[in-house]
């Protein structure tokens, strides 16, 4: 395996991992694709996540500095500090910014993420508590008695000098709105706009929305390579290892038996009438379905679409892996009208060539306006809007509706 691999592989590993402890990040990460780098250890000018071999030493002396490290830039992303404003003393911006995302991520108390920095947990317990701007903690650290250079030390871990380059008004927008659906980190550290105006936001943890109940209906029993912990008595396990010391007389069953999903197509309306806000939501309950183990099969056949007048992306996922790895450099197709029929007329080739059995269901993300087939398919379609349709005409009779969005 190359370097490049082995840097990618790992930062997938962390970022799945960090997913996991906060699945509202899963957008987010997936707005920052790798980009191999020779000149830029490791960071981010917002579009693309920066990394060199060094992060292959990091990950060797502690994988959990590197969960931290990438989660520190990320954060550094949805605080807006990547947009530093006009006038302000580099310096201080950057080391005010570190020691934000780094108090933040402390008050987290997860244990994957701790590392031993002696000088940061004295810097930290010296602040004042509540939340500051950046500017608020450039003051602070001033008078503080460590150098800049000790400071840094402490609290750095990416590169920063890509924060200075000049940013279009849509990158600015797009980190914005990534703010609201961010996962639970309390109260955010407050953002900055172009002009240096301060405006005070909060990383909302979304209401959990269960699409289980929607999904049971579709899910057939099998066998998983999991622990069983009902299939024994622990009476008789207890006794074996008091006896002999480390000879259980039962073990566990390595397999169960479940209920759960094998086959899914997914389908996003990307078209014009949805605007960006509403694709990254529907692309984030695609992620929520698809990221939550208890849904599926290890071994699984998922389809997903990107869809507006014509068929724009489409992606086979046969394991939860392949989807994350698909997530984590996705990229939004669409724009044009809307039309349902593509998905329909795919999914049909997909069966006559084998790729794809009947489905399950197919679940449709979309504002619900747009041409739908004339005859109902053999399989059940769940077309989940995005609010009230404009045209609750258009909606076919056959096709089960939720507003849940």
């Amino acid at each position: 395996m190359d370097k490049q691999t082995l840097i990618h592989d790992l930062l997938t590993v962390c970022r799945t991992e960090l997913c996991q402890l906060y699945p509202g990040l899963n957008l987010a990460f997936a707005w920052l694709p790798y980009q191999p780098s020779h000149e830029i250890p490791f960071g981010t000018d917002g579009i693309r996540l920066y990394a060199s071999e060094a992060i292959l030493s990091i990950y060797a002396a502690s994988p959990a500095a590197l969960r931290r490290g990438l989660l520190h830039t990320l954060l550094h992303c949805l605080y807006l500090h990547i947009f530093p404003p006009r006038g302000v003393n580099p310096t201080l911006w950057e080391l005010a910014c570190d020691v934000l995302v780094e108090r933040q991520i402390t008050a987290l108390s997860q244990p994957r993420l701790e590392t031993e920095v002696p000088i940061r947990t004295q810097v930290l317990a010296q602040l004042p508590e509540g939340e500051q701007s950046p500017y608020e903690m450039m003051e602070h650290i001033q008078k503080l008695p460590y150098s800049k250079e000790e400071l840094t030390q402490a609290f750095r871990f990416d590169d920063h000098r890509l924060w200075w380059e000049v940013r279009s008004p849509e990158l600015i927008q797009k980190w914005r709105s990534a703010q609201s659906g961010s996962g639970a980190f309390g109260q955010g550290t407050r953002g900055t706009s172009t002009d240096g105006e301060w405006g005070e936001f909060t990383l909302l943890q979304p209401e959990p929305r269960d699409y289980r109940p929607y999904l049971r209906k579709y899910m057939v029993p099998g066998e998983e390579m999991e622990l069983d912990a009902e299939s024994f008595d622990y009476i008789y396990y207890d006794l074996g290892m008091r006896q002999y010391g480390n000879l259980p007389l039962l073990e566990p069953l390595e397999y169960r038996e479940v209920w759960r999903l094998d086959e899914l197509v997914i389908a996003i309306d990307t078209s014009s009438s949805c605007d960006e806000e509403t694709v990254s939501r529907f692309l984030r309950e695609a992620y929520a379905i698809l990221t939550a183990q208890e849904n599926f099969f290890r071994r699984m056949n998922v389809i997903f679409f990107q869809c507006d007048c014509c068929l724009q992306d489409m992606a086979r996922i046969r394991s939860r892996e392949e989807w994350l790895n698909y997530a984590w450099n996705v990229k939004i197709h669409g724009r044009g009208g809307t039309d349902f029929r593509p998905v329909f007329r795919e999914i049909e080739r997909l069966r006559k060539e084998g790729i794809l059995k009947k489905p399950r269901a197919l679940l449709y993300f979309t504002d619900g306006d747009g041409a739908y087939p004339s005859e109902p398919p053999d399989y059940e379609t769940v077309f989940i809007l995005a609010g009230k349709t404009i045209h609750p005409e258009l909606l076919p009779p056959w096709a089960v509706i939720k507003e849940v969005l």
